[in-house]
């Protein structure tokens, strides 16, 4: 009886808002990128059960929101701290070269004009952005290719990734959000062959980078920096002001995100129910002590939960 009530009913904040473009209704109507004071609009409500506890999960910090009191009515809650966030904070910038000599050292700099160079003058590189529009055979092709590039890849780091699984459901849900402005598809082609392929999703004056994978025969040339660089292009001039690269640290989001910020998770609880106190105390303290052993890297660099389901699947 316990376990059941202890089952977690969950939304996730992140795939709710920019996947989904809908807002739980545990928040106030209007929500805003604080980074650059924007009203985050064209969501419905996602309604939440306020007569129970519930848990809402990867929220980022820049957002901001506030608790519509009618819709949680009795409902406390308390935020627990996750994941480090990166993004590209693109407001106020002019041109990708006057971003480049912001954010990249003299050497970095150098090193990106001269893996280009060399790209372009070995291969026929064209890159193209489906925003609005793409032809489905088109898609299609392009979604086969980016299994390929993105299995070849976690086959490579020997790591599990969840979205191998549950393909034909991503290529199904994307056309049509496409074709809406809701995503967009960044390809990076040799000729008619895709080697850099990015998923991302749009509201207002944000894109979320959902999904990236590059083909590992071009990795000399960096190939995610140079689709980073087309990325801030047709950012700046398509006045989207952030590019969220998400969450999970890596050399590369390191390297180019100008702006860090923090997820966390919120739990709602009825502080007069006591089985909502136990499950708010437990599932909280759980939270914090894997955070802990994400900063101190015992999670992440010693043990990887993806790397085990990796083993155990192949």
């Amino acid at each position: 009886m316990l376990e059941k009530y202890f089952s977690k009913k969950i939304t996730n904040f992140v795939f709710c808002l920019f996947i989904e473009r809908r807002k739980p209704s545990f928040f106030d109507e209007i929500i805003y990128n604080s980074i650059t004071n924007t009203p985050i609009t064209s969501t419905k409500n996602l309604i939440l059960d306020k007569s129970s506890r519930h848990l809402i999960i990867n929220i980022p910090n820049y957002i901001h929101i506030t608790e519509n009191k009618e819709n949680i009515e009795k409902l406390k809650f308390i935020d627990v701290p996750q994941y480090k966030g990166f993004l590209v904070n693109l407001k106020n910038q002019v041109s990708t070269a006057n971003f480049l000599q912001e954010q990249l050292s003299k050497r970095n700099q150098k090193n990106l004009r001269s893996k280009q160079k060399k790209l372009e003058n070995n291969y026929r590189i064209t890159h193209n952005v489906f925003f609005g529009n793409i032809e489905k055979e088109n898609y299609v092709l392009i979604f086969k290719t980016f299994y390929s590039l993105l299995k070849s890849r976690f086959d490579q780091k020997k790591i599990h990734n969840r979205y191998l699984a549950d393909w034909d459901n991503l290529q199904s849900n994307f056309y049509n959000k496409i074709l809406k402005k809701e995503a967009s598809l960044f390809v990076l082609y040799d000729n008619e062959k895709p080697i850099g392929i990015t998923l991302n999703f749009h509201i207002n004056d944000i894109a979320f980078s959902h999904i990236q994978a590059f083909d590992v025969d071009y990795a000399i040339y960096n190939i995610g920096d140079i689709c980073m660089v087309n990325h801030i292009t047709w950012c700046i001039h398509n006045n989207v002001s952030i590019f969220d690269l998400s969450m999970g640290e890596t050399y590369y989001k390191v390297k180019w995100s100008n702006h860090h910020y923090n997820f966390y998770n919120r739990l709602y609880y009825n502080k007069n129910a006591v089985l909502d106190i136990i499950w708010v105390k437990k599932t909280s303290l759980k939270f914090k002590l894997l955070q802990y052993l994400r900063d101190k890297q015992i999670l992440g660099k010693y043990f990887s939960l993806d790397r085990l389901l990796y083993k155990l699947n192949n």
